[in-house]
């Protein structure tokens, strides 16, 4: 009964809380802030008085779902709700499923194809768990989602999006999620039931061909789903492009257009794919506020993730530790799965569970992580300013990073450690300035 009560209070705070940061009303008061940074007396640059109100808020909302988001989970899981929801759909919903036309049929035949270690009932009561549970904590975080990814960002204003297109985007993307949660853990309960000895290595390998398979394919099948992409056709970027693409020695398969601005008003560029299928995204915001020079940083900073094979050697880097975890996740799973009510290690009524500890090792994980990212960071930095040659370019591109997206310039350690995919902008524009 106790832990019913937290999972109540733990699932009203996390619908309130977009009330309390609202409360606050700094929010209301942004646009009369300076997006500027503050030059000192020193020469060193500090953040705006925006930016500073926007990490006010930022912060804490992250920490806050970091923090939150395992113990929702957990709770779930050591409430009981986890396993009545499974005993509810197979009591509730199976029945009627089991009488629609054709479904014995197609039981026997999974049956006969998987020696009975599989029945349809396997997969409908799977597909629906997985279905439930995504859709509960859709409408859970709701209220956190729109507040953090539409009010707040308009409030200091960072999109450019219409409610209606964002509640667009959201709904693409909860879709785009539920399709990928149903292929892999759909297909990795559907494993335990059928490898219940060897699953671990078939999981790694299903694993692995999904993390390379998603890198090719994301670029191709799912960002055109929430932007519109377009070729370089401007020469003169075309021509400056293929200047460092020779000077730098590197194949880039394609530098595509992202149509940003119709969402945002920040600036990015970003590096994906890795051999022949390498991509460089750059957004039109980018090309529209930023003078060539500083292009041509950014361009250079995006081929030395290419050179540095960073986004390969992090598809490694996550297929090894994938795969230890599902040998970690079979003996944790065998030694707590009887005690919390699952019947055997196929039983989906984990999957709460699941969510959760993968939550927690990667926000215990976070500090290697972001630090690892950060050596990267600063590696294709290194390149850059090599490859361009414009070291004065790569600081106030910087500088006017911090007006455009609102960014800190300098963060404290324990926030840098735990929270920086990248080197603060204070830390980048020195090395620009100093170089060679």
């Amino acid at each position: 009964m106790l832990l019913r009560k937290l999972l109540f209070l733990t699932i009203t705070l996390i619908i309130l809380s977009p009330l309390v940061y609202f409360s606050t009303g700094i929010g209301q008061k942004a646009h009369t802030l300076s997006p500027e940074p503050v030059a000192l007396a020193n020469g060193t640059l500090q953040s705006s008085p925006k930016a500073e109100a926007l990490h006010s808020l930022s912060l804490p909302i992250r920490v806050e779902r970091l923090l939150v988001y395992p113990i929702l989970l957990f709770l779930m899981q050591y409430s009981g709700l986890a396993v009545k929801l499974r005993a509810w759909l197979t009591e509730k919903w199976l029945p009627p499923i089991r009488r629609v036309p054709g479904f014995k049929w197609l039981d026997r035949r999974l049956a006969r194809l998987t020696r009975n270690q599989l029945s349809m009932a396997d997969v409908v009561i799977i597909g629906l768990y997985l279905t439930l549970i995504s859709l509960g904590l859709l409408l859970i975080y709701f209220p956190f989602s729109i507040y953090s990814g539409f009010v707040l960002r308009h409030q200091f204003g960072l999109s450019t999006q219409t409610l209606a297109a964002w509640l667009r985007d959201f709904g693409v993307g909860w879709l785009v999620n539920w399709g990928i949660t149903f292929t892999t853990f759909g297909g990795f309960y559907l494993l335990l039931k059928l490898a219940s000895r060897r699953w671990p290595i078939w999981g790694g390998l299903g694993f692995t061909l999904f993390t390379f398979g998603y890198i090719v394919l994301e670029p191709i099948v799912i960002t055109p789903l929430f932007y519109e992409i377009s070729p370089v056709t401007d020469l003169h970027l075309q021509h400056r492009i293929q200047t460092m693409v020779d000077r730098a020695g590197v194949v880039i398969d394609d530098i595509s257009i992202i149509n940003a601005s119709s969402k945002t008003t920040a600036v990015n560029a970003y590096f994906t794919g890795y051999g022949g299928a390498s991509k460089i995204f750059l957004w039109d915001t980018l090309l529209q506020k930023h003078p060539s020079d500083e292009v041509d940083v950014v361009i250079a900073h995006e081929m030395g993730h290419w050179v540095y094979r960073h986004v390969l050697l992090s598809a490694l880097a996550a297929c090894a530790l994938g795969w230890l975890g599902l040998f970690v996740w079979r003996f944790w799973s065998n030694r707590r799965g009887p005690r919390l009510g699952w019947r055997g290690p196929g039983d989906v009524a984990s999957y709460p569970y699941l969510l959760g500890m993968m939550a927690l090792v990667g926000m215990l994980a976070m500090p290697v992580m972001n630090g690892v990212s950060r050596f990267a960071e600063g590696q294709a930095d290194d390149f850059a300013l090599a490859v361009s040659q414009k070291p004065a370019a790569a600081a106030a591109m910087f500088e006017r990073l911090a007006q455009e997206n609102l960014a800190m310039v300098d963060a404290p350690t324990w926030e840098k450690t735990l929270f920086y995919s990248h080197p603060p902008l204070a830390e980048r524009i020195a090395k620009a300035k100093k170089w060679p």
